[in-house]
Protein backbone atom coordinates (compact mmCIF):
# COMPACT_ATOMS: atom_id res chain seq x y z
CA UNK A 1 0.00 0.00 0.00
CA UNK A 2 1.52 2.90 -0.91
CA UNK A 3 2.76 5.59 1.16
CA UNK A 4 1.95 10.34 0.66
CA UNK A 5 5.11 10.27 -1.66
CA UNK A 6 3.70 7.21 -3.76
CA UNK A 7 0.49 8.92 -4.01
CA UNK A 8 2.03 12.49 -5.02
CA UNK A 9 3.89 10.63 -7.97
CA UNK A 10 0.94 8.83 -8.79
CA UNK A 11 -1.81 11.70 -8.85
CA UNK A 12 1.18 13.87 -11.29
CA UNK A 13 0.72 10.59 -13.40
CA UNK A 14 -2.58 10.20 -13.46
CA UNK A 15 -2.89 14.28 -14.63
CA UNK A 16 -0.12 13.62 -17.42
CA UNK A 17 -0.43 10.12 -18.87
CA UNK A 18 -2.91 10.26 -21.62
CA UNK A 19 0.39 10.49 -23.63
CA UNK A 20 1.34 7.19 -22.79
CA UNK A 21 0.71 4.31 -24.16
CA UNK A 22 0.39 0.65 -22.59
CA UNK A 23 3.17 -1.08 -24.29
CA UNK A 24 6.48 -0.51 -22.30
CA UNK A 25 10.08 -1.89 -23.16
CA UNK A 26 10.66 -2.64 -19.37
CA UNK A 27 10.32 -6.62 -17.89
CA UNK A 28 7.50 -6.78 -16.34
CA UNK A 29 7.26 -8.50 -13.05
CA UNK A 30 4.38 -11.12 -13.15
CA UNK A 31 2.22 -10.28 -15.92
CA UNK A 32 -1.60 -9.50 -15.01
CA UNK A 33 -4.11 -8.45 -17.53
CA UNK A 34 -6.74 -5.92 -14.47
CA UNK A 35 -10.11 -7.40 -16.69
CA UNK A 36 -9.45 -10.61 -15.56
CA UNK A 37 -11.23 -11.91 -12.53
CA UNK A 38 -7.96 -13.58 -10.37
CA UNK A 39 -7.81 -14.70 -6.52
CA UNK A 40 -4.80 -12.53 -4.81
CA UNK A 41 -0.94 -14.43 -5.62
CA UNK A 42 0.29 -14.50 -1.97
CA UNK A 43 -1.29 -13.23 1.42
CA UNK A 44 1.14 -10.80 2.78
CA UNK A 45 2.80 -8.03 0.55
CA UNK A 46 5.71 -7.21 1.60
CA UNK A 47 6.75 -4.79 -1.25
CA UNK A 48 9.14 -2.25 -0.40
CA UNK A 49 7.89 1.77 -1.43
CA UNK A 50 9.31 2.47 -5.28
CA UNK A 51 8.13 5.11 -7.70
CA UNK A 52 5.50 4.63 -9.22
CA UNK A 53 4.54 4.96 -13.33
CA UNK A 54 1.23 5.17 -14.58
CA UNK A 55 -0.27 4.23 -18.63
CA UNK A 56 -3.24 5.04 -20.14
CA UNK A 57 -4.81 1.87 -21.89
CA UNK A 58 -5.35 2.60 -25.43
CA UNK A 59 -9.10 2.54 -25.04
CA UNK A 60 -8.82 5.57 -22.65
CA UNK A 61 -11.06 3.98 -20.54
CA UNK A 62 -8.98 3.76 -17.27
CA UNK A 63 -4.83 3.98 -16.60
CA UNK A 64 -2.41 1.40 -14.76
CA UNK A 65 0.32 1.80 -12.51
CA UNK A 66 3.32 -0.12 -11.63
CA UNK A 67 5.91 -0.30 -8.96
CA UNK A 68 9.17 1.45 -10.86
CA UNK A 69 12.25 -0.49 -9.68
CA UNK A 70 15.78 0.24 -9.80
CA UNK A 71 16.38 -2.44 -11.65
CA UNK A 72 14.09 -1.16 -14.36
CA UNK A 73 11.76 -3.90 -13.84
CA UNK A 74 7.95 -2.92 -12.99
CA UNK A 75 4.64 -4.35 -11.44
CA UNK A 76 1.37 -3.84 -11.63
CA UNK A 77 -0.07 -1.91 -8.58
CA UNK A 78 -3.55 -0.26 -9.25
CA UNK A 79 -5.49 0.90 -11.86
CA UNK A 80 -7.77 4.20 -11.65
CA UNK A 81 -9.56 7.71 -13.45
CA UNK A 82 -10.61 10.47 -12.45
CA UNK A 83 -14.34 12.24 -12.95
CA UNK A 84 -12.97 15.72 -13.87
CA UNK A 85 -16.54 17.27 -14.13
CA UNK A 86 -18.56 19.52 -14.91
CA UNK A 87 -20.97 17.47 -13.66
CA UNK A 88 -23.49 16.54 -10.56
CA UNK A 89 -20.65 14.99 -8.75
CA UNK A 90 -17.87 17.56 -9.32
CA UNK A 91 -19.33 20.44 -9.80
CA UNK A 92 -16.74 22.60 -11.42
CA UNK A 93 -13.63 22.08 -13.54
CA UNK A 94 -10.08 23.53 -13.18
CA UNK A 95 -6.41 22.02 -13.40
CA UNK A 96 -6.47 19.00 -11.18
CA UNK A 97 -9.98 19.29 -9.89
CA UNK A 98 -11.91 16.26 -9.50
CA UNK A 99 -12.73 12.52 -7.84
CA UNK A 100 -10.21 10.43 -8.30
CA UNK A 101 -10.56 6.21 -8.20
CA UNK A 102 -7.55 4.24 -7.27
CA UNK A 103 -8.20 0.37 -6.99
CA UNK A 104 -5.27 -0.99 -4.87
CA UNK A 105 -3.29 -4.17 -5.23
CA UNK A 106 0.00 -4.01 -4.45
CA UNK A 107 2.40 -7.07 -5.21
CA UNK A 108 -0.97 -8.62 -5.66
CA UNK A 109 -1.27 -9.77 -2.22
CA UNK A 110 -4.95 -10.49 -0.07
CA UNK A 111 -3.49 -7.93 2.64
CA UNK A 112 -3.56 -4.80 0.65
CA UNK A 113 -6.40 -4.56 -1.46
CA UNK A 114 -7.83 -0.83 -1.10
CA UNK A 115 -9.69 1.81 -2.99
CA UNK A 116 -8.42 5.21 -2.55
CA UNK A 117 -10.65 8.24 -3.35
CA UNK A 118 -9.13 11.26 -3.71
CA UNK A 119 -11.62 14.72 -3.67
CA UNK A 120 -9.54 17.50 -5.03
CA UNK A 121 -12.58 20.22 -5.10
CA UNK A 122 -10.47 23.15 -6.54
CA UNK A 123 -6.34 23.90 -7.65
CA UNK A 124 -5.28 24.16 -4.04
CA UNK A 125 -3.39 20.77 -3.30
CA UNK A 126 -3.52 20.88 0.77
CA UNK A 127 -7.67 20.94 -0.01
CA UNK A 128 -7.93 17.68 -1.31
CA UNK A 129 -9.32 15.02 1.29
CA UNK A 130 -8.94 11.19 0.30
CA UNK A 131 -10.27 8.17 1.51
CA UNK A 132 -9.94 4.31 1.98
CA UNK A 133 -11.85 1.80 1.73
CA UNK A 134 -11.41 -1.83 1.90
CA UNK A 135 -13.56 -4.25 1.15
CA UNK A 136 -14.45 -7.88 3.14
CA UNK A 137 -14.07 -10.89 2.38
CA UNK A 138 -11.38 -10.37 0.06
CA UNK A 139 -11.79 -13.34 -2.43
CA UNK A 140 -10.16 -11.71 -5.48
CA UNK A 141 -8.09 -9.24 -6.82
CA UNK A 142 -9.75 -5.81 -8.30
CA UNK A 143 -10.82 -6.05 -11.66
CA UNK A 144 -11.99 -3.71 -14.27
CA UNK A 145 -13.80 -4.00 -17.58
CA UNK A 146 -16.21 -1.81 -19.86
CA UNK A 147 -19.48 -2.21 -22.05
CA UNK A 148 -20.00 0.41 -24.91
CA UNK A 149 -22.48 -0.26 -26.89
CA UNK A 150 -25.93 1.58 -28.81
CA UNK A 151 -27.69 1.89 -25.19
CA UNK A 152 -24.89 2.13 -22.94
CA UNK A 153 -21.19 3.03 -21.92
CA UNK A 154 -19.88 1.42 -18.68
CA UNK A 155 -16.88 0.88 -16.66
CA UNK A 156 -17.76 -2.01 -13.81
CA UNK A 157 -15.59 -2.69 -11.77
CA UNK A 158 -15.43 -6.01 -9.30
CA UNK A 159 -14.45 -5.33 -6.04
CA UNK A 160 -12.31 -7.99 -3.80
CA UNK A 161 -15.65 -9.24 -2.52
CA UNK A 162 -16.85 -10.20 -5.61
CA UNK A 163 -19.61 -7.18 -5.17
CA UNK A 164 -19.60 -4.54 -8.31
CA UNK A 165 -19.77 -1.30 -9.30
CA UNK A 166 -20.89 0.18 -12.44
CA UNK A 167 -19.66 4.22 -13.65
CA UNK A 168 -20.13 6.07 -16.59
CA UNK A 169 -17.96 5.34 -18.89
CA UNK A 170 -17.38 9.16 -20.29
CA UNK A 171 -18.09 11.04 -16.63
CA UNK A 172 -17.24 8.10 -14.29
CA UNK A 173 -20.25 9.27 -12.40
CA UNK A 174 -21.48 5.88 -10.30
CA UNK A 175 -24.56 4.69 -12.07
CA UNK A 176 -24.97 1.58 -9.83
CA UNK A 177 -23.77 -1.42 -7.54
CA UNK A 178 -22.75 -1.10 -4.08
CA UNK A 179 -22.12 2.60 -3.26
CA UNK A 180 -23.88 5.48 -3.31
CA UNK A 181 -22.10 8.68 -4.35
CA UNK A 182 -22.65 12.34 -3.14
CA UNK A 183 -20.73 15.53 -4.50
CA UNK A 184 -18.07 16.78 -3.55
CA UNK A 185 -18.21 19.64 -0.52
CA UNK A 186 -15.73 21.99 0.91
CA UNK A 187 -16.15 24.19 4.27
CA UNK A 188 -16.01 27.18 4.57
CA UNK A 189 -11.83 27.32 4.37
CA UNK A 190 -12.10 25.38 0.82
CA UNK A 191 -10.62 21.94 2.08
CA UNK A 192 -12.36 19.01 0.65
CA UNK A 193 -15.05 17.40 3.04
CA UNK A 194 -14.67 13.10 3.64
CA UNK A 195 -15.32 11.96 0.16
CA UNK A 196 -19.32 11.29 -0.05
CA UNK A 197 -19.13 7.54 -1.17
CA UNK A 198 -21.64 5.36 1.39
CA UNK A 199 -21.45 1.28 0.66
CA UNK A 200 -24.59 -0.36 -0.21
CA UNK A 201 -23.24 -4.24 0.01
CA UNK A 202 -23.62 -7.06 1.99
CA UNK A 203 -20.21 -7.20 3.05
CA UNK A 204 -17.80 -5.29 5.44
CA UNK A 205 -16.03 -2.52 4.53
CA UNK A 206 -13.25 -0.76 6.63
CA UNK A 207 -12.82 3.04 6.27
CA UNK A 208 -10.26 5.40 6.86
CA UNK A 209 -9.88 9.56 5.61
CA UNK A 210 -7.78 12.33 5.79
CA UNK A 211 -7.52 16.09 4.60
CA UNK A 212 -4.08 16.14 2.48
CA UNK A 213 -2.70 13.30 4.01
CA UNK A 214 -3.34 9.40 3.33
CA UNK A 215 -5.59 8.30 5.46
CA UNK A 216 -3.32 5.40 7.37
CA UNK A 217 0.09 6.46 7.06
CA UNK A 218 2.88 7.65 9.86
CA UNK A 219 0.73 10.45 10.41
CA UNK A 220 -2.75 8.93 10.70
CA UNK A 221 -1.17 6.12 12.63
CA UNK A 222 0.47 8.51 15.80
CA UNK A 223 -2.81 10.61 16.08
CA UNK A 224 -4.31 9.70 18.97
CA UNK A 225 -8.00 10.31 17.68
CA UNK A 226 -7.20 8.80 14.19
CA UNK A 227 -10.04 6.21 14.08
CA UNK A 228 -11.25 3.31 11.62
CA UNK A 229 -14.85 3.05 11.17
CA UNK A 230 -15.92 -0.59 10.26
CA UNK A 231 -19.28 -0.91 8.79
CA UNK A 232 -21.72 -3.81 8.04
CA UNK A 233 -25.57 -3.13 7.12
CA UNK A 234 -27.62 -3.81 10.37
CA UNK A 235 -25.05 -3.16 12.52
CA UNK A 236 -24.00 -0.37 14.89
CA UNK A 237 -20.52 1.15 13.15
CA UNK A 238 -17.42 0.45 14.78
CA UNK A 239 -14.47 2.35 15.68
CA UNK A 240 -11.00 0.87 15.68
CA UNK A 241 -7.58 3.45 15.74
CA UNK A 242 -5.72 3.42 12.67
CA UNK A 243 -2.68 2.63 14.35
CA UNK A 244 -4.47 -0.70 15.05
CA UNK A 245 -4.93 -1.74 11.52
CA UNK A 246 -1.88 -0.09 9.64
CA UNK A 247 1.53 0.35 10.46
CA UNK A 248 4.09 1.92 8.53
CA UNK A 249 7.50 -0.37 8.01
CA UNK A 250 11.05 1.86 7.71
CA UNK A 251 12.73 -1.43 6.49
CA UNK A 252 10.67 -1.17 3.63
CA UNK A 253 10.94 2.89 2.90
CA UNK A 254 8.38 3.54 4.75
CA UNK A 255 5.95 1.63 3.15
CA UNK A 256 2.40 1.78 4.91
CA UNK A 257 0.88 -2.11 5.27
CA UNK A 258 -2.27 -3.71 6.44
CA UNK A 259 -1.44 -5.17 10.62
CA UNK A 260 0.28 -8.34 9.85
CA UNK A 261 -2.07 -10.13 12.57
CA UNK A 262 -4.97 -9.93 10.38
CA UNK A 263 -3.82 -10.50 6.64
CA UNK A 264 -6.11 -13.42 6.23
CA UNK A 265 -9.87 -12.78 6.56
CA UNK A 266 -10.00 -15.70 9.40
CA UNK A 267 -7.37 -13.27 11.49
CA UNK A 268 -9.32 -10.82 10.79
CA UNK A 269 -12.90 -11.93 11.35
CA UNK A 270 -11.97 -12.75 14.87
CA UNK A 271 -11.16 -9.18 15.33
CA UNK A 272 -14.57 -8.31 13.85
CA UNK A 273 -16.23 -10.40 16.61
CA UNK A 274 -14.44 -9.42 19.26
CA UNK A 275 -14.23 -5.39 18.93
CA UNK A 276 -17.56 -4.71 16.42
CA UNK A 277 -20.12 -7.73 17.46
CA UNK A 278 -20.13 -9.24 14.21
CA UNK A 279 -18.84 -11.20 11.00
CA UNK A 280 -18.44 -10.90 7.80
CA UNK A 281 -19.13 -14.52 7.03
CA UNK A 282 -23.03 -14.04 7.85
Amino acid sequence: MSSVKSIQLLCLSVLFSAGFSSATSAKVITDFDETKIQAPLKESNEQSLTGTICRTRQHTRWDVCFNKFENDEEQMKSFNFTNWGENKIVPKSGFGVGRSFEFQFEDFARSDLGLLVWDSPDEVESHGHLKLMMFFPRHILPSIRYVSDAEKDQVIVTLPNKEELIFNGKSYEVEGGVLAEGPIKQDEEGNALNPELVYKGNGVVVEADRLNDYPVGLNAQTGKNNLATIRKKGFKDCKIPVKDLWYTDDAKGGNVFFNKKYVTDKAFDVLLKAKCKFSMFN
